[in-house]
């Protein structure tokens, strides 16, 4: 594989959710795990239950739906606020309330008979706290520009707007980048194993040019890691059955393309910006009482 050379999925293989314009890398069914742990994710992707979402038309109806109802709120308080004492900033609140509810339960769903695929998570690395009220399972493919953008402007902002509220999960889903997404997947993991997924991560998504098993051990040099003990792991057949589990609970999902996120079972799909992740953050808060 030439390491330089940008990866075209095929037209073809983009989701509905492409079509939205939401900004999800679509799948490539170019994955080629070593021979020992051989599995085809194209036949796995066609036997998996498929999660179906919303139609466009139905979005748009309900988002429009929601528009005028919150404008019909806001209205109405100006014209009564002046002689019945509304308070405007109760309204408003009030407003976003709703709107953060309905957008929530339209473009997210529900996870249903899925919560099981979603919550298999016990070895995936992560932080925040365990008992935190928000839990965000992503699921993601370190040469995926979306997930790259996502890790790089969205991902800082929800750490440092809601803390400890929120416990983020990354589970590998290898869709994009064929066999070298595999291998970063792994070593990702060996830089987990060694306490440094998380800066393993970042560094990944900062030199999306390196592709190769060479520049994996110098990331690891560098954070400081055992590299001897890095090497033996990146060759540990248990690495890649871990990665391929990943990859089966986000197939067995209906998961197409990268990034994918869960938030308390809610699915959210693309490269959204923050305040979408916030609407449904806030929601699933409003629903604890913790808001």
């Amino acid at each position: 594989m030439d390491d330089s050379s940008p990866l075209t999925p095929e037209p073809a293989l983009l989701t509905n959710t492409a079509e939205l314009g939401l900004e999800a890398s679509p799948i490539s069914p170019v994955i080629e795990p070593k021979p020992e742990a051989a599995f085809s994710p194209t036949a796995q992707v066609a036997a998996a239950p498929q999660v179906v979402g919303p139609s466009r038309q139905t979005l748009v109806i309900a988002l429009v739906a929601v528009f005028f109802f919150a404008a019909g709120l806001l209205v109405g308080g100006l014209l009564l606020g002046g002689s019945n004492g509304v308070d405007t900033q109760e309204l408003a609140e009030l407003v976003r309330s709703v709107v953060a509810d309905e957008v929530s339960k339209v473009a997210g769903g529900d996870s249903g008979s899925n919560t099981a695929l979603i919550n298999n998570i016990s070895d995936d690395p992560s932080f925040g706290p365990e008992d935190a009220p928000i839990t965000i399972v992503e699921f993601s493919d370190f040469y995926c520009p979306f997930c790259g953008r996502f890790s790089d402007q969205t991902l800082p902002q929800i750490r440092t707007t809601y803390g400890d509220k929120v416990k983020f999960v990354y589970r590998d889903m290898p869709i994009i980048g064929g066999q070298i997404s595999v291998e970063a997947a792994v070593a990702a993991n060996c830089a987990n194993a060694q306490g440094k997924f998380w800066e393993f991560h970042d560094i990944i998504y900062a030199n999306n040019d390196a592709r190769e098993r060479a520049a994996f051990i110098a990331f690891a040099g560098e954070l400081s890691l055992d590299t001897t003990a890095f090497e033996v792991c990146l060759d540990d057949p248990a690495q890649v059955d871990e990665v391929r589990l990943d990859l089966l609970d986000g197939q067995g999902l209906g998961i197409s393309g990268t990034p994918a996120f869960y938030i308390n079972g809610r699915f959210v799909s693309g490269a959204q910006p923050f305040e979408t992740f916030a609407l449904v953050i806030d929601a699933e808060l409003r629903k604890l009482g913790l808001e």
